[in-house]
């Protein structure tokens, strides 16, 4: 659990995330530099959008339906501010793949959640869905909390063994691990796709 007394430094950087996140989806701008992205949007994507159409047809209604003009700008401003954002946050899920470059796989969940595998590094790699209990992004599962997964949607689709374990720094705290999983949209072109990057005798 994270402290108290990290609380509203966490919201605070969530918020900014959220307002750069539209920003780049407004100017199509998303951070793929250097890399071939590896989207996993999908999984959420539906439960987003279907928030902004509700949202977007509740705030007119509500306007319509409260008598007092203060009230109403009050809600008016409540609604507007969630309706952009859950619009960042779908923003964000798109403006921020994971990234498959000639030498490491980087793995992300939103603008600050970023784990760097070199190629050389893994020892295999190949689809696996789990689902997972909670709400945590990041956790460590397996017998000895070996296996580091960044969960979406509750699930993972893709699983990555590492030569040896490796500690990963990331704003939930290090994690030390020597597999990493990960949901991908497209789970048999990521597996075929890292595999063709990596070392040969390693890619099977």
């Amino acid at each position: 659990m994270r402290p108290l007394t990290q609380l509203p430094r966490h919201f605070v950087r969530l918020e900014i995330d959220i307002w750069v996140s539209l920003a780049r989806a407004l100017t199509r701008r998303p951070d793929i530099a250097g890399g071939t992205p590896i989207r996993y949007a999908g999984a959420v994507s539906a439960f987003f959008w279907a928030f902004l159409v509700i949202s977007a047809v509740e705030i007119p209604a509500v306007h319509l339906l409260i008598p007092w003009p203060p009230v109403q700008l009050i809600a008016l401003i409540l609604g507007a501010w969630g309706l952009l954002w859950m619009a960042g946050m779908l923003a964000a899920h798109h403006m921020y793949p994971h990234l498959l470059t000639d030498e490491h796989l980087r793995v992300r969940y939103l603008r600050r959640v970023a784990l760097d595998l070199p190629l050389a590094d893994i020892r295999a790699v190949r689809n696996d869905l789990r689902a997972y209990d909670g709400p945590k992004t990041l956790q460590l599962t397996g017998l000895n909390d070996t296996t580091l997964a960044v969960i979406l949607g509750s699930s993972t689709n893709i699983r990555i063994d590492l030569i040896d374990p490796r500690t990963f720094h990331t704003p939930h705290g290090d994690f030390t691990a020597s597999t990493v999983a990960f949901w991908a949209d497209d789970p048999q072109t990521t597996v075929a796709s890292i595999r063709a990057a990596m070392v040969p005798d390693r890619a099977a």
